[in-house]
C-alpha cells in the first residue's frame, strides 16, 4: 500500500510523532516573534491579518494534535492510526508552510528551503512512492503559483522587487533551483534508505547463516561429549569397584595409581557435563521445552544425592533447607544446570572438613534460592568477570588445572531462561553466596500462606 509506514523500529514512531509535536511549537513560537518583530520596524509591507490568521491556525492544529495523541491516545497509537496521524500532520505543515511562504514573499523568502527539512521527515518515515507523491505535488504546486504570479492572475507579496516580465531572470533561476533541491533531497534521502535496508537485510541473512552454522556445531558437540560421557562413565565405574576392592585387595601401589586415575576421570566426566550443558543451552533447546510446576524440595534432595559421593571425599557436609510445599515453575534439565553447577562448584573449590548449604524460601512473589560455601573465596575484581565465557578465577586455576570455565555462565543463562535473577556475594577464605531468585507460581501464593 501506497501509505504504509516504511519503518522497522515501529516502536520507535510513536516517539517521533512526540517530536513532531514539539517541533511544531517551536515553530509557532519563531513564527509569531518574526512577525511580531518584522511588524514593529515595519521592515515590509505584508498582509499581516491573514499571516497572523494562518499562525493562529497553526497553533490550534497543533494543539488538536497535542491533545489528540497526549490525551486521548496516551501517546501510544495503533500502526493504522500511526499512518494516518503522520499523514495529516504532514499535510498540514506542508499546507501552512506553503502560505506562509506565499505571504511572505514566495520566491523571494529563503523560508522556503525550509521544505528541504520537511522532504527528509517524511522520507523517513514513507517509503519511496510515497515520499515522491509529496514532492511531486509540491513541485507542481510551486510551478503553478510561480506562473500564476508572473501571468498576473494572483498578486505577488514582495520583499523586494515583485515578478513581472521585466525581472523572469531573476525569479525562474529561484524556482529551479528550489525544485531541483527538493527533488534531488528526495531521490538522495530514499536512495540512501534504500540502501541501508539492503545492507540491513543483507546481515540479516548473514547472522541467520551464522545461527544456523553455530545451531550445527553445538549439535555436534552435544553428540560428541554425549558419546564420550559413556566410555568414561564406565571407566569411572571400574575404578570405583578396584577401590572398594570388588576385584580382590588392590595394593598400596595400586590403589594410589588408582586414585589419581579416578580423580583425572572425574575431572573429565565433570568438562564433557559442562561441554553438554554449554551446547544445550547454546542451541536454544530450553527454550523450546514446556515449563511445569517442579516440587523444589524433592529437586534439591536428588541433585545433593547424586554430589554426596563426591562431597564425602573431602567430608563436605551438604545441607538443605527447603519447604516442602515450596514449587516453582520450571524445566528440571534446567534446575538440574543451575544446582548441579553451583553444588558442584562449592564442594570443587571448598576445603575439607567445612559445609555447603542449599536453602529455598518464598519472598514476596519469588523463590529466594541460596548456595553457600565456606569455601576461599572471589577476588572482588574478579566477581564482575566470573559469568564470562571460560573465564576462570585465579584460584581456580591454581586449585584445578582442569576446566573450561563455562560452570556459571551456563548458570547465569539457565536463570535468565526461567526469568530470574542471580546474584553473587564473597568474602576471600571465609565463602561465596549465589542468590537465585525465581518467580513463584500461583501454586506456591496457595499453599504458603504463612507468607501472604
Amino acid at each position: 500500500m501506497a501509505s504504509k509506514i516504511d519503518s522497522s523500529e515501529y516502536a520507535d514512531l510513536n516517539r517521533v510523532i512526540g517530536w513532531f509535536i514539539v517541533l511544531r511549537w517551536v515553530a509557532w513560537a519563531g513564527v509569531a516573534v518574526t512577525l511580531s518583530a518584522v511588524r514593529l520596524r515595519m521592515l515590509f509591507e505584508l498582509p499581516f491579518p491573514v499571516l497572523y490568521a494562518l499562525t493562529g491556525l497553526l497553533c490550534l492544529l497543533n494543539l488538536s494534535f497535542t491533545l489528540y495523541f497526549r490525551t486521548l491516545k496516551k501517546g501510544n497509537l495503533s500502526r493504522r492510526e500511526t499512518a494516518a496521524f503522520f499523514h495529516a500532520q504532514i499535510v498540514a505543515d506542508y499546507t501552512l508552510l506553503f502560505f506562509l511562504v506565499y505571504f511572505t514573499g514566495f520566491l523571494d523568502n529563503p523560508f522556503s528551503y525550509f521544505f528541504v527539512f520537511h522532504v527528509m521527515l517524511t522520507a523517513f518515515i514513507f517509503s519511496s512512492d510515497v515520499v515522491f507523491v509529496y514532492v511531486g505535488a509540491l513541485v507542481a504546486v510551486f510551478v503553478g503559483v510561480f506562473l500564476a504570479e508572473y501571468g498576473g492572475l494572483i498578486p505577488h507579496y514582495s520583499l523586494g522587487a515583485g515578478v513581472s516580465a521585466g525581472n523572469l531572470r531573476q525569479s525562474l533561476p529561484r524556482l529551479l533551483s528550489l525544485v531541483s533541491t527538493l527533488a534531488l533531497s528526495a531521490y538522495l534521502i530514499t536512495s540512501i534508505k534504500r540502501r541501508i535496508a539492503e545492507k540491513g537485510e543483507r546481515v540479516e541473512v548473514e547472522l541467520d547463516r551464522y545461527k544456523n552454522l553455530d545451531k550445527i556445531k553445538s549439535n555436534f558437540i552435544l553428540q560428541v561429549t554425549h558419546e564420550l560421557r559413556g566410555p568414561l562413565a564406565a571407566m569411572s565405574g571400574y575404578h570405583e569397584m578396584i577401590l572398594r576392592g570388588i576385584g580382590g585387595a588392590p595394593s598400596p601401589k595400586t590403589l594410589e595409581i588408582i586414585q589419581k586415575a579416578d580423580h583425572r576421570t572425574d575431572n573429565l566426566l565433570t568438562i564433557i557435563d559442562e561441554m553438554i550443558d554449554y551446547a544445550y543451552m547454546k542451541s536454544g533447546e530450553e527454550l523450546r521445552q514446556a515449563k511445569s510446576e517442579l516440587a523444589l524440595r524433592e529437586l534439591i534432595d536428588e541433585n545433593l544425592e547424586l554430589l554426596e559421593p563426591h562431597a564425602a571425599r573431602k567430608q563436605i557436609a551438604l545441607v538443605s533447607n527447603c519447604p516442602r510445599e515450596l514449587s516453582v515453575r520450571a524445566t528440571r534439565d534446567l534446575l538440574k544446570i543451575i544446582l548441579g553447577n553451583l553444588v558442584n562448584n562449592a564442594i570443587k573449590y571448598s576445603p575439607a572438613r567445612t559445609t555447603v548449604t542449599v536453602n529455598a524460601q518464598r519472598e514476596g512473589g519469588e523463590i529466594h534460592l541460596l548456595v553457600r560455601d565456606e569455601g576461599f573465596g572471589i577476588e572482588p575484581e574478579e566477581l564482575d568477570k566470573i559469568f564470562e565465557e571460560f573465564y576462570r578465577t585465579r584460584r581456580a586455576r591454581e586449585l584445578e588445572r582442569d576446566g573450561t570455565g563455562l560452570g556459571l555462565p551456563i548458570v547465569k543463562r539457565a536463570v535468565e531462561s526461567l526469568t530470574g535473577r542471580l546474584t553473587v556475594y564473597s568474602e576471600l577464605d571465609k565463602g561465596t553466596t549465589f542468590h537465585i531468585f525465581l518467580p513463584a507460581t500461583e501454586a506456591t501464593d496457595e499453599q504458603d500462606p504463612d507468607h501472604r
